[in-house]
């Protein structure tokens, strides 16, 4: 299946966009089988091999490109290896890192799926990016240490803090999903606000982006807490060119859906729709994007393909 998103777009490499295409080349699981149940993070690596955690059978799971089981580890546990509520998932060239909702550790398997060792993590992970078994960037939710992404080394100790925002503001409303770039530029989204920001290397801000003009984001007692109710931006990623793609949330003309794609200097390029709403979406190094239906039971996978006049 091919989605043709015919758009007006800046120049690239000297050429004018004429459209883009989603072709979908690979969907995995569906309400008649038990490939998926619930699946929450995925990434792969330079084999095609496709790694996904699946939140409801509490597990870790390889797929070749074909969309073929290749092995599953996890069970429901707190020992090493188990899983109470698998979330995110990093990977560098010989391990695999997955976060857990109520796990404070970051367990680290092999590529073959096999348990290695923990990283302790004194606070849940909201979302992370390893950029080297020594060097894992994460976000953490927390009431004292807002606004900054933590990078922890091979050890679990914290190496460095990157300083995202200042400000004190409310609970949850400095909750982000971040990228880096190969240059080391960062790149993130804010969860509750509408803002999209780009840092240098060095932690210097370069940019800051409106894209939907929000005044005011409703938040609700829930508890003892005041939260907000209602994602702006759901998730982010990079494609090959530096290209950003941003999932956004229920403020979005098709919520859960629509993408917005910018450049690295913060243009606005365009914008298109999934096929189904996603809680996330990831970008391979082969530019194939991949996204949910079926409120999880289903993997999709696109090939991202930009059409020049």
């Amino acid at each position: 299946m091919a989605i043709a998103l015919y758009v007006h777009l800046p120049s690239l490499s000297g050429k004018d966009i004429k459209k883009i295409l989603l072709e979908e080349v690979l969907s995995i699981g569906s309400l008649e089988d038990d490939a998926l149940f619930q699946w929450v993070g995925v990434i792969s690596d330079s084999d095609s091999y496709i790694y996904v955690t699946d939140n409801m059978d509490y597990s870790l799971k390889k797929f070749d490109d074909q969309g073929n089981l290749i092995k599953k580890t996890g069970q429901k546990g707190k020992g090493p290896g188990e899983f109470l509520a698998p979330r995110y998932l990093g990977i560098s060239n010989e391990f695999l890192y997955v976060t857990d909702q109520f796990k404070s550790k970051i367990q680290v398997f092999d590529k073959n799926l096999n348990y290695s060792r923990s990283l302790p993590i004194s606070m849940p992970v909201s979302d992370l990016k390893v950029l080297s078994d020594d060097k894992i960037a994460v976000t953490t939710i927390s009431m004292s240490k807002t606004g900054r992404i933590f990078i922890f080394n091979s050890k679990g100790k914290i190496k460095r803090e990157l300083l995202y925002s200042d400000k004190k503001s409310p609970l949850m409303m400095d909750n982000v999903n971040f990228d880096f770039d190969v240059q080391g530029n960062l790149y993130v989204v804010y969860n509750y606000q509408d803002k999209i920001e780009k840092f240098d290397p060095e932690g210097r801000k370069i940019w800051t982006k409106k894209l939907l003009n929000i005044k005011k984001i409703k938040r609700e007692k829930v508890g003892p807490f005041t939260l907000p109710t209602k994602f702006v931006y759901k998730d982010v990623a990079l494609d090959s060119s530096g290209n950003l793609f941003i999932l956004g949330g229920g403020f979005s003309k098709n919520p859960s859906c629509d993408v917005y794609v910018l450049t690295p200097e913060g243009t606005h390029l365009t914008t298109f729709t999934l096929p189904d709403s996603s809680h996330c979406i990831y970008v391979d190094g082969n530019d194939f994007l991949y996204s949910r239906i079926n409120e999880g039971v289903t993997l999709r996978k696109f090939k991202i393909k930009y059409v020049y006049e």
